[in-house]
């Protein structure tokens, strides 16, 4: 009974020390049959599985977008289109300068850098590209009849993967991945 025990608990800890996706994927894989059969929705899937190749991982607050656009189709059907749709801009904090009255003088609101005419001309010309990149995605993935929450999920793993100086200067830099 003892070693029945161990046995089991061995199973359960080798189980819990596996990723969510190993997990699914053991549960999925699983050869045991059962009157109740789970299904994992292309939603649920866009929410466990980001891409590989990203310069960063989903943040929290971008896991909590995925999660209210899962929960309501409309907003996630408005969410996706205004991803695709509104230009990348910079995220200015400005408080410093308006206690100046230094405009000249401006920093990032994700990292509080400072930056120059150099920074905005580059990112710029970035944002353009990213920005065509992600419409397209959206716009291809709408044609196929992608539900909004995979397409959402497609728009971010793809800007997460861009350099850091755009996720910086767009504010989508995950503060607990900065280095």
């Amino acid at each position: 009974m003892i070693i029945q025990d161990i046995g089991s608990a061995t199973s359960v800890y080798n189980f819990l020390s596996k990723s969510s996706v190993q997990r699914q994927q053991a549960l999925l894989n699983s050869t045991e049959t059962s009157a109740d059969t789970v299904k994992i929705s292309d939603a649920a899937k866009a929410l466990s599985t980001p891409d590989n190749g990203t310069t960063q991982s989903r943040t929290g607050i971008q896991n909590g977008v995925l999660k209210s656009a899962s929960e309501d189709p409309q907003f996630a059907e408005k969410y996706a289109y205004e991803m695709a749709t509104i230009p990348s801009a910079i995220a200015y904090d400005i408080s410093d300068s308006l206690k100046s009255q230094n405009y000249d003088d401006i920093k990032l609101s994700s990292t509080g850098r400072k930056i120059d005419d150099a920074f905005k001309e580059k990112f710029y010309k970035e944002a353009a590209d990213i920005d065509a990149k992600r419409l397209e995605i959206y716009n291809t993935e709408k044609a196929k009849g992608t539900d909004p929450v995979t397409i959402i999920a497609k728009m971010i793993d793809f800007t997460n993967s861009q350099s850091r100086e755009y996720l910086e200067g767009t504010g989508w830099l995950d503060h607990n991945q900065q280095g």
